[in-house]
Parts: C-alpha cells; structure tokens; sequence
C-alpha cells in the first residue's frame, strides 16, 4: 500500500508540474506578444520622431528665409524713410 501511495503523490506532482509548465508556456507567450507589440510601438515612434525632425528642420528653414527677408524689407524701409527726410528738408 505504500507504493500506491508514493504512486499517487508522484503522480499528483506530475500533474501539478504539468499544469504550472503550461501556465509558464502561456506566460511566455503573452510575454512575447508584449515585446511584439512594444517593439512595434517603439519602431513607429522613432518614425515618428523622425518625420517630425524633418518638419522642424523644414520649418526652420523656412523660418530664416523669411527672417532675412524681413531684413532686407526693414533695411529698404530704413533708407526709404531716409531718402523721404531728405526730400522733406528740401521742401
């Protein structure tokens, strides 16, 4: 009768280590979907990040274009209003 009850408690633990090695197999899984998905995200982020680099760089550009534009119209303001105090005193 010993033997019978070695046999059951062996087989109980068999049993139990069974059911934990697939709660693990599903652990792992769910693990792996999540590095997946996390992967993923931080691929279209750094996308992301980029195309918004790119905008910016665009932006700025753009920006110091019309900065240097002003520029000039404030220069030529400048010696328009000059040329305008000049003929005023001659007048």
């Amino acid at each position: 009768m010993p033997y019978k009850d070695l046999l059951v408690g062996i087989s109980e633990m068999l049993r139990k280590q069974d059911q934990q090695a697939e709660i693990l197999a599903k652990h792992t899984q769910i693990l792996g979907e999540t590095n997946e998905t996390l992967k993923n995200f931080v691929e279209v982020s750094i996308q992301q990040f980029q195309q918004q680099d790119k905008f910016n760089t665009h932006f700025l550009a753009e920006l110091r274009k019309q900065d240097a534009q002003f520029e000039r119209q404030n220069d030529f303001n400048a010696r328009f209003l000059e040329k305008l105090d000049e003929i005023a005193k001659k007048l």
